[in-house]
């Protein structure tokens, strides 16, 4: 199995990963942090619909990985309306020692965004957030999962004075989920 030197340069931080391309997919979270168990609300394959945007399809695929302790989200857009298309991934955890949800999405663009999140078990919602270096805005997303097969979500961007300017929301609906593993 051959691997992939994976270089990401954030301002003051260069990491370097090696991973391998051939990487065998976990059955599910790992049972030693419990936490995880939640994020399996997004395993699986999603097709999403976007408010406002009929002619817009994303596609989602959520798998663990690296022995349950990551579940990485593939996604993409695309649309009739002349918009690019657009890609990433996300990879999102529990982070035991800050006691937080944290994501990083990396989006073909070159882009990286780095959330932090929190999970309300009465809701069944995240909530992830993170703050916008150029303006001091923030964009919040929060996915709430009401139903097995289904998330709602959306999506708020603010100014650094919490003026809204940008507002996204939609559903996804699942198509197939891999088994949980019991705890």
């Amino acid at each position: 199995m051959k691997s992939v030197v994976l270089t990401v340069s954030i301002p003051a931080t260069i990491l370097n990963c090696q991973v391998n391309a051939g990487e065998d997919i976990a059955e599910g979270p790992s049972t030693d942090v419990p936490e995880l168990k939640e994020l399996h609300h997004y395993a699986g394959q999603w097709e999403d619909e976007i408010a406002g945007r009929p002619d817009a399809r994303r596609t989602e695929l959520g798998e663990w990985i690296l022995n349950g302790r990551f579940l990485r989200q593939s996604w993409s857009t695309e649309s009739n309306d002349g918009a690019p298309p657009a890609h990433g991934l996300t990879i999102m955890t529990f982070d035991t020692e800050r006691k937080v949800y944290r994501s990083w999405a990396f989006l073909a663009t070159g882009s990286v965004i780095e959330n932090e999140g929190v999970w309300d078990a009465i809701t069944k919602t995240f909530t992830w957030g993170h703050r916008v270096p150029e303006s001091a805005g923030t964009v919040i997303t929060k996915t709430s999962f009401a139903a097995d097969a289904t998330q709602s979500w959306s999506i708020v961007k603010t100014d650094e004075h919490d003026k809204v300017i940008r507002e996204v929301a939609g559903r996804s609906i699942r198509q197939s989920l891999p088994a949980l593993h019991a705890a």
